[in-house]
């Protein structure tokens, strides 16, 4: 199991900053992902700011973030296409250490996959940190979004505020993509 503890700050773009920032930084690494998340049906993770979910690329991995402060802790676990359509069908989460930390918070509440959300992300080495240009896509919604990931907080505000003043992107607020995801879902149901 991976665990990871990031620190992150993102701002939403405008259509034309994001094809201004992937013309800008073409020929970077890109991928295209869709994150499959779950939670109970009553959102009792959601409750306790956290989150499970199935991220699609050439290969599947299952991740629990926990909010930690103002840090995030990530566990993540590879898995096959089988255990991810086990969950699915069953509402629970395989034998591990994400298993047990679920336990933690929601018993033996079962799962259900609520939302799929698919990203195209260009990302690259930047300052002391990555920095991540993406355009997502979920319950008929485009946004696109700036995020930069730091080792520390204060070093990287400081660096991201000057990133945002070099590449002269408007600062918006951005929830994070689950959260405007979830919202979109909520006007929907």
């Amino acid at each position: 199991m991976h665990t990871n503890t990031e620190v992150e700050f993102k701002t939403l773009l405008s259509k034309e900053e994001y094809e201004r920032l992937m013309e800008l930084f073409k020929g970077n690494r890109t991928d295209f992902q869709t994150n499959h998340y779950f939670d109970t049906p009553r959102f009792s993770l959601k409750a306790l700011d956290a989150s499970l979910r199935v991220r699609e690329r050439e290969d599947l991995e299952l991740t629990l973030k926990r909010k930690k402060g103002y840090m995030m802790q990530e566990f993540t676990i590879p898995i096959d296409a089988d255990t991810f359509k086990e969950i699915k069908t069953t509402g629970i989460a395989p034998e591990s250490d994400i298993k047990n930390e679920l336990s933690s918070l929601i018993g033996t509440q079962k799962l259900v996959n609520f939302l799929s959300l698919s990203t195209l992300r260009m990302y690259l080495p930047y300052k002391t940190g990555v920095l991540f240009i993406d355009k997502s896509h979920y319950l008929g919604t485009t946004d696109y979004e700036l995020e930069y990931e730091a080792k520390t907080y204060s070093g990287g505000k400081k660096e991201f505020v000057q990133i945002i003043n070099e590449l002269e992107i408007q600062y918006r607020k951005a929830d994070k993509k689950i959260r405007r995801a979830f919202n979109a879902y909520k006007k929907l149901h």
